[in-house]
């Protein structure tokens, strides 16, 4: 999947969790945090593209992606994009919440809601790809590539950035997250 449909994948997700599982009370500002930390947990995975959208959106991004992309075991769609590299992300996010933590106590969410949207978007991300043609190797360092449907109908899998994402799902996903935002919105006002 191309990068604006991660992103918008994993608020879709994000925003089913925290509305119709967690049930929270979202506020302007807890939204924004919360979109925030999922879309950075959308992008993580792709940090072992060197070339990729995330590092042009940051300073110097293309130099550091260079040299990051070496730290990623076997290059794109390697350690980032398995449950063992969710698990290192996700502690290695976990951890550096605690330590922004303690000098920004106000912050209006819980660190273990601003880890949950984190993980949502990350979750998100590999779950959208085990669609796409390349699937991803969930079991790494076990280099089979799972993906939905199973091989052998690989072949009818998306191919990232062509006309099946751009024109089906990269809308849909949207329309999706409008309804159900719309939703959220109409039900708060009557209740």
């Amino acid at each position: 999947m191309t990068y604006k449909t991660h992103v918008s994948t994993a608020l879709l997700v994000s925003s089913i969790y925290f509305i119709y599982i967690q049930k929270i009370d979202l506020s302007l500002p807890i939204v924004l945090l919360l979109a925030i930390f999922t879309i950075i947990g959308s992008s993580v995975p792709d940090l072992d593209t060197p070339t990729g959208k995330v590092w042009h959106k940051v300073p110097a991004g293309s130099i550091i992606g260079r040299i990051v992309s070496p730290i990623f075991i076997g290059g794109h769609r390697h350690l980032s994009h398995s449950l063992l590299g969710m698990g290192l992300f996700t502690c290695l996010f976990s951890l550096l919440i605690h330590i922004v933590a303690k000098h920004f106590s106000v912050l209006p969410v819980t660190d273990d809601l601003i880890l949950l949207s984190f993980i949502m978007g990350y979750f998100s991300h590999i779950f959208a790809d085990l669609f796409t043609e390349a699937g991803v190797p969930l079991l790494f360092p076990i280099g089979y590539h799972f993906g939905i449907p199973p091989d052998p109908l690989g072949k009818v899998r998306i191919k990232t950035g062509k006309w099946f994402e751009n024109l089906i799902i990269y809308p849909a996903v949207n329309i999706a997250l409008v309804v159900i935002i719309y939703e959220y919105l109409k039900n708060r006002q009557v209740g």
